[in-house]
């Protein structure tokens, strides 16, 4: 009796165990199937932009030869394009926030962070030559940073430019650039501007506002 009530005890312990094993099974795979899925999304996003990234280097040739009767087209077409690429960068975000970054992708995220590097000089020099009004907004900040007290701060100062550039539409090209990936270029151009810290906002290559600021202490140093 006491053998019977010892062997169906064992023989539930066993078929828990198989179930238990089964579920973690299939629970890990389905969470190593979203977590592939989602990196195959992020190398793909960010590969799209090499595309992108050929799109510009030829409108920075056109740039150079710009005749001032096509400023307005120039324009529009790098609006497009920082429109384009600022989107995907949202995009972008919400995928790396919840995956794991590989190295490979590192790599693809320095490239877009080139990539809208390249953009912001494109935007500098049509506003050197055409009179089309419109404000420059980049946002340098850690690619990095991992402690609480940073993201967070980042995140706000995120959430108020965004609001910002859904209130100016084509008056602001806002560009959201990692100053600390170890790329020379982004380097120089923060050392051109005096941009010593992160987060910082560089304001139409002349104002610096380091760290958070309102939204109203942002747009009051806005020209249009």
């Amino acid at each position: 009796m006491v053998y019977k009530i010892v062997s169906a005890r064992y023989g539930i312990f066993v078929e828990s165990l198989v179930l238990a094993t089964i579920i973690f099974i299939i629970g890990f795979s389905i969470g190593y199937y979203i977590e592939s899925y989602r990196a195959s999304s992020i190398s793909l996003d960010y590969k799209s932009q090499e595309v992108q990234a050929l799109d510009i280097r030829l409108q920075s040739d056109n740039i150079k030869t710009l005749n001032k009767s096509m400023c307005d087209a120039a324009v529009e077409q790098n609006f497009i394009l920082a429109d384009k690429i600022y989107d995907t960068g949202l995009t972008l975000q919400k995928y790396e926030e919840a995956s794991q970054i590989t190295d490979d992708l590192v790599i693809e995220k320095k490239k877009y962070v080139l990539l809208k590097t390249e953009l912001w000089m494109n935007s500098i020099r049509l506003k050197e030559k055409c009179d089309t009004p419109f404000d420059t907004v980049v946002y340098f900040y850690s690619g990095t940073a991992s402690d609480a007290p940073t993201v967070s701060e980042q995140q706000i100062i995120s959430n108020i430019l965004k609001s910002i550039k859904e209130k100016k539409g084509n008056k602001i090209i806002l560009l959201p650039i990692a100053g600390d990936l170890d790329l020379d270029s982004v380097s120089f151009q923060m050392k051109v501007y005096n941009v010593t810290s992160l987060p910082s906002i560089l304001i139409n290559e002349k104002t610096v506002l380091n760290g958070f600021h309102s939204e109203e202490e942002v747009e009051s140093h806005l020209q249009y």
